[in-house]
């Protein structure tokens, strides 16, 4: 059996717990842990996770170091490169998502916490599963610190004058979505609510930059139309109709947002 970390915890929990008499259980009696996180840009975010972790360390009776690392100059990524090749470092580490498969070989497999964590709280997303799983073992636990959504917002007074479209009557409060608007809201129709409000003076501003976070709305949309650029098993599948379909819509629609989106 190889020794990891975890199971040096495992096995520290479990003694202090068969000895706890007439044995007085110390302060850090199941150890020592170091933990690296992404050090968020927003002032002050760092402060709830920090303190999370330490409530958890007092309750556990765990030696607790927390990091935060930077991610200017890229310095989470260029550490967890360090540490993965040195095979040593932070014994738990905050990945962007999709690092975790990329240095799937070298973590710990954490299928007994994500099954538990599953059968409290049900089945993770799909976007997830496929990250964090690898060849059936899960290598990463999906966390929402640091994730984005990142959905675009809308004025309602503009929808309403530009399209016609009232998004109260769409998505009442404390009622279910008005399914006939709901369903008229396709791709489709958003190129031509794109054309109208652009041409009323107030254009889309759908970020179209190099920046991860500018382009997340973007895999929605290929989503949307089933295109897929890799597939589960890791082939290219870029060249299909469906990425055709998807880059038509996007040469109809961008010519409609403000050139500020490439910035």
């Amino acid at each position: 059996m190889t020794t990891t970390r975890r199971t040096v915890l495992r096995t520290a929990a479990l003694a202090t717990t068969v000895l706890a008499t007439p044995f007085v259980r110390g302060a850090h009696a199941a150890g020592k842990l170091s933990v690296a996180f992404w050090d968020h840009w927003v002032p002050g975010a760092n402060k709830p996770l920090e303190q999370l972790s330490r409530e958890w360390a007092e309750k556990e009776k765990v030696d607790l170091t927390v990091d935060f690392i930077t991610s200017n100059g890229d310095k989470d990524l260029l550490t967890a490169a360090a540490e993965a090749q040195a095979r040593t470092g932070h014994d738990i580490i905050q990945l962007t998502a999709w690092y975790a498969p990329g240095y799937a070989e070298k973590l710990e497999p954490v299928d007994d916490i994500m099954g538990t964590l599953i059968r409290q709280n049900g089945e993770v997303s799909e976007g997830a599963a496929y990250l964090g799983k690898q060849d059936g073992h899960w290598v990463a636990v999906p966390t929402s610190f640091g994730s984005t959504l990142s959905p675009p917002c809308a004025r309602i007074d503009l929808m309403k004058t530009h399209l016609g479209l009232d998004i109260s009557k769409m998505y009442p409060v404390g009622a279910p979505p008005d399914k006939e608007l709901q369903d008229q809201w396709t791709w489709d129709f958003f190129t031509q609510a794109a054309e109208k409000c652009a041409k009323g003076g107030h254009p889309f501003g759908m970020p179209l930059s190099t920046c991860s976070d500018a382009v997340q709305w973007v895999g929605a949309m290929f989503n949307g139309y089933g295109a897929q650029l890799v597939d589960a098993s890791g082939n290219v599948t870029v060249n299909s109709d469906t990425t055709r379909t998807v880059l038509e819509w996007f040469k109809r629609t961008a010519p409609f947002f403000p050139e500020s989106v490439y910035a």
